[in-house]
């Protein structure tokens, strides 16, 4: 009967299993990730409301934006009538209706006036907005006939005194921001660990990954985006963790069975699967780029930048699911799907403003290479043996 070691001599065990380089490698993302976390805490970005009250009766208006300096991102346009009630006047562009927002450029001409229904008089019209570039100050006039009224919104300023014609309208998150902050920080944590554990071939790295995964999916449902991350999160990434820690765990090495016997693709199969990637980021990035949500991480983001991180969201869940499928059957080409996860997910992670999980791609980028080089060691070395043996039966 084996004697049961003390939680002292478990804990000497586990710090010796890992090398200087994993030690330094470990706590130095894990300091920057807490850093981070204080240095570019999760926001509740704000739009901002302009208000012109006391509106004359006119059968039509126009707002006219000319002195804006920078690009400027209209939520909605909303009358508010004499006698209490309130309509949404539909935006448009070039005489077409758009369900998205509406972008004020000094670079387009065509965006900088836009024309109102008729008012009643008593009216007041509400602009919801949000700044999309450096200048917080949007300018604008509202002519009604004889009647002109003109405005300077500077968001600096509204943020400072929320009073007047020009206010916040905070965001609604599900959860106080702060929660999201420690969630990116937890992810951090969980992720770079489990990739510490892959790099070594270990089958523990399942368990920590369902707390990843745990973790990432609430990520994606606090801040309302990446919704084909959380499809296969939940569907595929759960299910493989499970399944590859039975794989793993019936591959021993024969040397040190807390190893798994790893192996490489072919070229032919290397070839299918970039077409099946292609396809899917093609197919699934054009079915996000139908959803809209209220509110998180990208509600003053513009449309195109939402539809650009549809796409790359979309790639990056396909890479994924290649990864989860190499990983299972423990293939080598795993670290390159590493790759190029990390390297969309940083490009999505700063066009999110989320500068806490950089730390985690940097983590990933550089615990890939040496998880490239430890299995490729191991790989020539395995075959070296198998073909030692092979020499050996036929010998005798």
């Amino acid at each position: 009967m084996t004697e049961k070691k003390p939680f002292s001599q478990r804990a000497k065990d586990l710090w010796r299993y890992f090398t200087l380089y994993e030690k330094i490698w470990f706590f130095s993302i894990l300091i920057l990730a807490v850093v981070f976390s204080f240095l570019f805490p999760e926001t509740d970005d704000p739009t901002y409301t302009l208000r012109f009250g006391d509106l004359p009766a006119a059968e039509s208006a126009v707002l006219d934006f000319s002195g804006t300096e920078d690009d400027f991102i209209i939520s909605s346009l909303t009358l508010v009538r004499a006698d209490g009630g309130k309509e949404e006047i539909p935006l448009e562009k070039d005489g077409k209706a758009i369900t998205e927002e509406y972008t004020v450029s000094p670079s387009d001409p065509s965006t900088m006036t836009y024309p109102l229904p008729a008012l009643r008089e008593g009216d007041a019209l509400l602009i919801e907005f949000a700044p999309d570039g450096e200048d917080p100050t949007l300018r604008a006039a509202l002519t009604a006939g004889s009647f002109t009224a003109e405005r300077e919104a500077n968001a600096d300023e509204a943020a400072k005194t929320g009073e007047g014609d020009l206010y916040i309208n905070p965001l609604s998150y599900l959860v106080p921001v702060w929660v999201i902050t420690v969630l990116y920080l937890l992810d951090v944590i969980t992720n770079i660990s489990c990739e510490l554990l892959i790099s070594k071939q270990s089958k523990w790295n399942f368990v920590i990954s369902l707390i990843v995964e745990v973790t990432e999916i609430l990520i994606c449902i606090l801040c309302a985006y990446r919704f084909a991350t959380l499809a296969v999160t939940f569907l595929f990434w759960i299910p493989c963790d499970i399944v590859s820690f039975i794989v793993w765990n019936k591959h021993p090495d024969r040397q040190q069975e807390e190893l798994t016997v790893v192996k490489s693709l072919r070229p032919w199969q290397d070839v299918l699967l970039v077409l099946g990637i292609a396809v899917w980021t093609v197919g699934v990035g054009y079915a996000l780029t139908f959803i809209d949500v209220e509110g998180g991480v990208l509600a003053n983001s513009n449309v195109a930048v939402k539809n650009v991180i549809c796409y790359l969201d979309a790639c990056a869940s396909a890479v994924g699911i290649a990864n989860g499928v190499f990983i299972l059957l423990r293939y080598r080409e795993q670290w390159i799907a590493w790759y190029i996860v990390a390297i969309l997910e940083t490009v999505i992670n700063i066009m999110a403003g989320q500068w806490i999980l950089l730390v985690l791609k940097a983590g990933y980028l550089t615990n890939t290479t040496y998880g490239y080089i430890k299995w490729t060691k191991y790989i020539r070395t395995h075959r070296e043996e198998i073909a030692a043996d092979a020499n050996r039966a036929a010998a005798l």
